[in-house]
Protein backbone atom coordinates (compact mmCIF):
# COMPACT_ATOMS: atom_id res chain seq x y z
CA UNK A 1 0.00 0.00 0.00
CA UNK A 2 1.41 3.60 -0.89
CA UNK A 3 0.38 5.73 1.88
CA UNK A 4 2.79 8.55 0.29
CA UNK A 5 0.42 8.60 -2.08
CA UNK A 6 -2.94 8.26 -0.41
CA UNK A 7 -1.98 11.11 1.74
CA UNK A 8 -0.78 13.06 -1.00
CA UNK A 9 -4.19 12.54 -2.89
CA UNK A 10 -6.24 12.95 0.25
CA UNK A 11 -4.54 16.53 0.71
CA UNK A 12 -4.72 17.33 -2.79
CA UNK A 13 -8.94 16.74 -3.14
CA UNK A 14 -9.46 17.99 0.39
CA UNK A 15 -7.90 20.99 -0.98
CA UNK A 16 -9.71 21.27 -4.00
CA UNK A 17 -13.24 20.27 -2.64
CA UNK A 18 -12.55 22.99 0.36
CA UNK A 19 -11.68 25.98 -1.64
CA UNK A 20 -14.65 25.37 -4.05
CA UNK A 21 -18.30 25.75 -4.33
CA UNK A 22 -18.06 21.67 -2.48
CA UNK A 23 -17.49 23.50 0.60
CA UNK A 24 -21.27 25.03 0.69
CA UNK A 25 -22.76 21.82 -0.65
CA UNK A 26 -24.90 20.52 1.79
CA UNK A 27 -24.29 16.53 0.46
CA UNK A 28 -21.25 16.52 -2.03
CA UNK A 29 -18.77 17.56 0.09
CA UNK A 30 -15.90 16.63 1.38
CA UNK A 31 -17.63 14.61 4.68
CA UNK A 32 -19.11 12.73 1.93
CA UNK A 33 -15.96 11.83 0.42
CA UNK A 34 -14.71 10.61 3.52
CA UNK A 35 -17.51 8.75 4.21
CA UNK A 36 -17.43 7.21 0.77
CA UNK A 37 -13.56 6.59 1.37
CA UNK A 38 -14.05 4.83 4.72
CA UNK A 39 -16.79 2.21 3.09
CA UNK A 40 -14.69 1.40 0.28
CA UNK A 41 -11.94 -0.01 2.65
CA UNK A 42 -14.41 -1.52 4.70
CA UNK A 43 -16.63 -3.55 1.65
CA UNK A 44 -13.18 -4.13 0.30
CA UNK A 45 -11.72 -5.65 3.16
CA UNK A 46 -15.10 -7.71 3.12
CA UNK A 47 -14.56 -8.85 -0.26
CA UNK A 48 -11.23 -9.61 0.67
CA UNK A 49 -9.55 -7.30 -2.04
CA UNK A 50 -5.95 -7.11 -2.92
CA UNK A 51 -3.90 -4.53 -1.53
CA UNK A 52 -3.06 -2.91 -4.70
CA UNK A 53 -6.56 -3.09 -5.81
CA UNK A 54 -7.87 -1.47 -2.22
CA UNK A 55 -4.90 1.26 -3.12
CA UNK A 56 -6.45 1.91 -6.02
CA UNK A 57 -10.21 2.17 -4.81
CA UNK A 58 -8.81 4.77 -1.88
CA UNK A 59 -7.89 6.71 -4.63
CA UNK A 60 -10.49 6.56 -6.89
CA UNK A 61 -13.15 7.09 -3.69
CA UNK A 62 -11.00 10.33 -2.71
CA UNK A 63 -10.96 11.66 -6.52
CA UNK A 64 -14.43 10.29 -8.05
CA UNK A 65 -16.89 13.88 -6.34
CA UNK A 66 -14.40 16.53 -6.96
CA UNK A 67 -15.61 17.20 -10.60
CA UNK A 68 -18.67 19.24 -9.07
CA UNK A 69 -16.34 21.98 -8.04
CA UNK A 70 -17.62 22.74 -11.61
CA UNK A 71 -21.19 21.16 -11.16
CA UNK A 72 -23.28 18.22 -11.56
CA UNK A 73 -23.69 17.42 -14.47
CA UNK A 74 -20.75 14.98 -16.12
CA UNK A 75 -18.68 16.08 -13.06
CA UNK A 76 -17.08 12.26 -12.81
CA UNK A 77 -15.15 13.16 -16.21
CA UNK A 78 -13.93 15.99 -14.91
CA UNK A 79 -12.98 14.13 -11.75
CA UNK A 80 -11.11 11.53 -14.20
CA UNK A 81 -9.28 13.98 -15.54
CA UNK A 82 -7.92 15.75 -12.13
CA UNK A 83 -7.20 12.08 -11.15
CA UNK A 84 -4.64 11.09 -14.39
CA UNK A 85 -3.56 14.95 -14.44
CA UNK A 86 -2.11 14.16 -10.74
CA UNK A 87 -1.41 10.89 -10.70
CA UNK A 88 0.72 11.42 -13.66
CA UNK A 89 2.30 14.01 -12.04
CA UNK A 90 3.13 12.07 -9.10
CA UNK A 91 4.77 8.81 -11.45
CA UNK A 92 1.87 6.71 -10.43
CA UNK A 93 1.76 4.02 -12.65
CA UNK A 94 -0.03 3.62 -15.70
CA UNK A 95 -2.21 0.57 -15.50
CA UNK A 96 -2.76 1.46 -11.95
CA UNK A 97 -4.19 4.61 -13.10
CA UNK A 98 -6.45 3.21 -15.97
CA UNK A 99 -7.95 1.61 -13.23
CA UNK A 100 -8.29 4.04 -11.00
CA UNK A 101 -10.26 6.22 -13.46
CA UNK A 102 -12.62 3.25 -14.44
CA UNK A 103 -13.18 2.87 -11.09
CA UNK A 104 -14.66 6.61 -10.94
CA UNK A 105 -16.34 6.48 -14.13
CA UNK A 106 -18.11 3.35 -12.89
CA UNK A 107 -20.06 5.67 -10.34
CA UNK A 108 -21.99 7.53 -13.04
CA UNK A 109 -25.92 7.47 -12.34
CA UNK A 110 -27.32 4.77 -13.39
CA UNK A 111 -24.75 2.66 -12.30
CA UNK A 112 -23.27 -0.47 -14.13
CA UNK A 113 -20.01 -1.38 -12.78
CA UNK A 114 -18.28 -4.61 -14.14
CA UNK A 115 -15.50 -5.60 -12.37
CA UNK A 116 -15.34 -6.42 -8.19
CA UNK A 117 -13.34 -3.00 -8.12
CA UNK A 118 -15.99 -0.71 -9.61
CA UNK A 119 -18.84 -2.26 -7.71
CA UNK A 120 -17.37 -1.92 -4.45
CA UNK A 121 -16.65 2.11 -4.92
CA UNK A 122 -20.45 2.08 -6.64
CA UNK A 123 -21.97 0.43 -3.18
CA UNK A 124 -19.50 2.73 -1.16
CA UNK A 125 -20.70 6.14 -3.26
CA UNK A 126 -24.73 4.70 -1.52
CA UNK A 127 -24.04 3.09 1.09
CA UNK A 128 -26.00 5.80 2.91
CA UNK A 129 -29.12 4.50 1.02
CA UNK A 130 -28.61 1.60 3.90
CA UNK A 131 -27.23 3.84 6.67
CA UNK A 132 -29.69 4.81 9.47
CA UNK A 133 -28.16 8.41 8.46
CA UNK A 134 -30.40 8.41 5.46
CA UNK A 135 -32.72 10.83 6.81
CA UNK A 136 -30.09 13.42 7.13
CA UNK A 137 -28.61 12.96 4.06
CA UNK A 138 -31.08 12.73 1.67
CA UNK A 139 -32.36 15.97 3.28
CA UNK A 140 -29.06 17.45 2.59
CA UNK A 141 -29.51 15.94 -0.78
CA UNK A 142 -33.00 17.27 -1.49
CA UNK A 143 -31.46 20.96 -0.37
CA UNK A 144 -28.25 21.03 -2.64
CA UNK A 145 -30.73 20.03 -5.71
CA UNK A 146 -33.03 22.96 -4.60
CA UNK A 147 -30.58 25.55 -4.28
CA UNK A 148 -27.81 24.44 -6.68
CA UNK A 149 -29.47 22.52 -9.13
CA UNK A 150 -32.51 24.69 -9.44
CA UNK A 151 -34.75 21.47 -9.07
CA UNK A 152 -37.78 21.80 -6.74
CA UNK A 153 -39.86 19.07 -5.45
CA UNK A 154 -42.96 18.94 -3.30
CA UNK A 155 -43.22 16.72 -0.37
CA UNK A 156 -44.85 14.46 -2.55
CA UNK A 157 -42.55 14.02 -5.52
CA UNK A 158 -39.56 13.67 -3.54
CA UNK A 159 -40.99 11.37 -1.08
CA UNK A 160 -42.51 9.20 -4.63
CA UNK A 161 -38.71 9.81 -6.38
CA UNK A 162 -37.00 8.77 -3.59
CA UNK A 163 -38.90 5.36 -2.84
CA UNK A 164 -38.65 4.85 -6.69
CA UNK A 165 -35.27 4.88 -6.75
CA UNK A 166 -34.52 2.71 -3.25
CA UNK A 167 -36.87 0.10 -4.40
CA UNK A 168 -35.03 -0.16 -7.73
CA UNK A 169 -31.68 0.57 -6.19
CA UNK A 170 -29.50 -2.98 -5.71
CA UNK A 171 -26.24 -3.16 -4.40
CA UNK A 172 -23.56 -4.62 -6.41
CA UNK A 173 -21.60 -6.70 -3.50
CA UNK A 174 -22.46 -9.82 -1.19
CA UNK A 175 -21.18 -7.61 1.74
CA UNK A 176 -23.06 -4.06 0.60
CA UNK A 177 -25.95 -6.31 0.53
CA UNK A 178 -25.17 -8.12 3.91
CA UNK A 179 -24.41 -4.86 5.38
CA UNK A 180 -26.97 -1.91 4.20
CA UNK A 181 -30.05 -4.08 2.61
CA UNK A 182 -31.86 -4.58 6.53
CA UNK A 183 -31.62 -0.70 7.13
CA UNK A 184 -32.54 0.36 3.43
CA UNK A 185 -35.75 -1.31 3.64
CA UNK A 186 -36.64 -0.01 7.27
CA UNK A 187 -35.36 3.78 5.20
CA UNK A 188 -38.24 2.56 2.47
CA UNK A 189 -41.10 2.19 5.52
CA UNK A 190 -40.17 5.46 6.69
CA UNK A 191 -40.23 7.19 3.41
CA UNK A 192 -43.63 5.49 2.25
CA UNK A 193 -45.33 6.44 6.05
CA UNK A 194 -44.37 10.42 5.26
CA UNK A 195 -41.82 10.13 8.35
CA UNK A 196 -38.87 12.04 6.46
Amino acid sequence: MNKVVIEKVKDFCKKVIESSRCRNLPFHNWQHTKDVVENSKFLAKHENLPEKTVEELIIASYFHDIGNIKGTVGHEKLSCKYAQEFLTEEGYPDRHIINVISNIKATEMPQQPETLSQKVICDADLAHLGKSTFSLNNSNLRQEWERYNGQLFTDEQWTALNVNFLESHSFHTKSAEEQYNEQKRKNIKKFISNNY
